[in-house]
């Protein structure tokens, strides 16, 4: 299904960074560049927080996952270039 969502596998900047802006506080842009792991923790700190925004503990999660998805766009140029320079190359 990859192949068919990402002709060549290649990621593009732009669409991460649509991504970032429209779901980046679960991490989608981070699954779409391949950081499987961290787009799980990002998420599930993410909707974890939501039952627990009244209580301290759910806004500090707010504001783990909002200062990681705002030095994630700093980051997304760098991850695409990496998923993309691990694709093999076509003649």
């Amino acid at each position: 299904m990859d192949a068919v969502l990402f002709p060549g596998g290649r990621r593009s900047v732009g669409l991460a960074y649509v991504i970032w802006a429209l779901f980046g506080l679960v991490g989608l842009h981070r699954l779409y560049l391949g950081r499987n792991l961290s787009a799980a923790g990002m998420a599930a700190i993410t909707i974890l927080s939501i039952p627990l925004i009244w209580s301290g503990l759910g806004l500090l999660g707010f504001v783990a996952t909002g200062t990681w998805a705002l030095a994630d766009a700093l980051l997304i140029p760098g991850m695409a270039r990496e998923v993309n320079e691990a694709l093999p190359a076509t003649a």
